[in-house]
């Protein structure tokens, strides 16, 4: 009779993978990163008009790959944009009440012909020179005149700009994360924030993705690990005692 045990399912693996991580995660995150606006800054990431519909339309266009047909799933996609915009202007309205700062950062090339896209965005055809709508701020959540912003041609924040140096020189070591796309650019901005050693606190409604599955399973790769998540709504009222100090 052999003792081999049988080769484990595959609902098996998931159930340890996620027993292992979420033991892990109550290691590194077993409580919400403490805000202090004297240590924390919030950083916005890519809130900007190349991710509304009207940019997809475009772009799908210059390909052609755009018709009528397309629009119920793109309306879907614009109104999951317009929800977690609604949640980021309350976030950003109730970090400025309490002396937050931002740090606002989008994707901009330098040259007017932005031959100085990194080669991802490239590919993607994602050039977006200054002055070009695909560059601006939403409305909404646009930086003031007196809060920093920062320019990059690929994912990264860090790889991008010089984030690092500014918010070291802040004495920022915490750090509220908002923006999109939850799978690209907030996923690598997140895990380059913790290797450097930054507390960070992802807003879990507050980022998006294009579809709700990449949303999903980008948040399972970064949640609790590289960053403490948490919702608009939980945030906002630890901020009330914030404001209250």
């Amino acid at each position: 009779m052999s003792n081999v045990a049988p080769p484990a399912t595959t609902e098996e693996v998931n159930a340890f993978v996620e027993s292992y991580y979420g033991g892990l995660g109550s290691t590194v995150y077993a409580n919400p990163v403490p805000l202090d606006p004297s240590d924390t800054a919030l950083v916005l990431i890519d809130i900007q008009e190349c991710i509304t519909k009207p940019a997809l339309v475009e772009g799908l266009s210059a390909v052609g790959a755009y018709s009528e047909a397309l629009d119920p799933v793109l309306d879907a996609i614009e109104a999951g944009t317009r929800a977690t915009v609604k949640n980021i202007k309350a976030v950003l309205d109730k970090c400025r009440a309490v002396g937050i700062r931002p740090i606002h950062v989008r994707i901009q090339s330098y040259l007017p012909g932005a031959e100085d896209t990194g080669a991802l965005h490239k590919s993607a055809g994602m050039l977006y020179p200054p002055g070009s709508s695909h560059a601006e701020f939403i409305a909404d959540v646009a930086p003031l005149d007196d809060e920093v912003s920062l320019t990059k041609t690929c994912s990264g924040i860090h790889v991008g700009t010089h984030i690092d140096r500014v918010l070291r020189n802040l004495g920022v070591t915490k750090v509220i994360v908002v923006g999109f796309y939850t799978d690209q650019c907030i996923s690598a901005s997140v895990r380059d924030l913790s290797d450097l050693g930054y507390q960070v606190d992802l807003v879990e409604d507050a980022v998006g993705a294009m579809s709700p599955q990449r949303h999903e399973y980008a948040l399972q790769g970064i949640r609790k690990i590289y960053a403490n998540s948490e919702t608009t709504a939980e945030l906002l009222d630890r901020l009330e005692t914030v404001a209250a100090r």
